[in-house]
């Protein structure tokens, strides 16, 4: 089967960074907030942006910064709020419509079975209406790919309409493409495919960490752990403080039990950044280090972790178990 975390990694990697364009539009007064946001001081920028939009009550750009901020912060309702106020004072903008649709979709996933299929069709609404907006919204047509490969086909979920996104993907950046196509290839148990298409986008471009971190997730999914970790290594060593290849390969030796020392300092250094959003969050960091300290045979560090762990997030249901065991 296909795990949720592979799909994932596979998706996000068409993705390329979001902050730019924010900034681009943004007035000269939302410049500190901008900084604040882009160097990830999340709570700093939310205060920033709370004052900003409680004196300009009709600023989109306000609002929508805010909502981004919240939604970063996985402060679901609130970003809801935020961004479905942004859109209403700027549907012309795609931006506001593709951020609005990820908040509807991180809501569906803690939602009630009941509540679930109209959050996503109200985030499938918006993916659309970014994607009518600008066509060029590869991030926006990446997790339609994923929204048509996971939805039931009462939900309009259908590989054909996967592959037309794809397809529209790949006419405007070759790379992203073959992401694209690998997500839906990975959809279909097609593990060769996936991997040939994988390679492709490494070898159109070899500095691009994307591919190699989606073919290190593929790699550490089917268990071929010194693929895994090779994948890793090699996004590692073009840009050394890359921090999701440092946490997937300290996930890697959690997972497999080697290379536990470069896993520990992954780990450690990667505890040390502040995770953009679809990034692993720290939580999951102190967890697999956790693990990796429990290897090890250091049970009262594992423990440490643990619950540091649950301490910001009292949720994550891997880390409580693993702690029950060492009790």
């Amino acid at each position: 089967m296909l795990s949720k975390q592979t799909c994932r990694a596979l998706a996000v990697a068409a993705l390329a960074p979001c902050f730019a364009a924010a900034a681009g539009a943004a007035t000269e007064a939302l410049a500190p907030g901008i900084q604040l946001l882009e160097g990830r001081h999340y709570d700093e920028a939310r205060s920033f942006f709370e004052l900003f939009a409680t004196r300009h009550p009709q600023d989109a750009e306000a609002a929508y910064l805010l909502g981004k901020t919240c939604l970063f912060q996985r402060q679901y309702g609130r970003a809801t709020e935020w961004l479905e106020r942004a859109t209403a004072l700027a549907p012309r903008r795609a931006d506001g419509y593709f951020w609005l649709a990820r908040t509807y979709a991180q809501t569906a996933k803690q939602a009630s079975f009941l509540r679930k299929p109209g959050l996503m069709r109200k985030a499938k609404a918006a993916w659309d209406q970014a994607v009518a907006l600008d066509a060029n919204s590869l991030e926006a047509r990446a997790d339609l790919v994923e929204y048509y490969l996971q939805a039931p086909g009462f939900m309009g979920g259908s590989v054909d309409k996967a592959r037309e996104q794809a397809a529209e993907i790949q006419r405007r950046d070759a790379v992203a493409g073959a992401l694209a196509y690998a997500t839906i290839a990975r959809n279909r148990q097609d593990l060769v495919g996936t991997e040939q298409k994988l390679e492709d986008a490494i070898r159109r471009a070899p500095a691009d960490p994307r591919p190699r971190l989606a073919l290190g997730a593929l790699y550490q999914d089917e268990q071929k752990w010194d693929s895994a970790f090779d994948a890793f290594e090699a996004v590692i060593q073009a840009k050394p403080d890359d921090g999701d290849a440092l946490y997937q390969i300290g996930k890697t030796g959690a997972l497999s039990g080697r290379r536990l020392e470069r896993a520990e300092e992954c780990l450690k250094r990667y505890l040390g950044y502040s995770p953009g959003f679809d990034s692993p969050p720290l939580a999951n960091a102190h967890l697999r280090l956790g693990t990796v300290y429990g290897r090890r045979g250091n049970k009262t560090a594992a423990r440490s972790e643990y619950q540091s762990a649950l301490k910001l997030d009292p949720e994550l249901r891997e880390a409580r178990e693993a702690l029950g065991k060492l009790e």
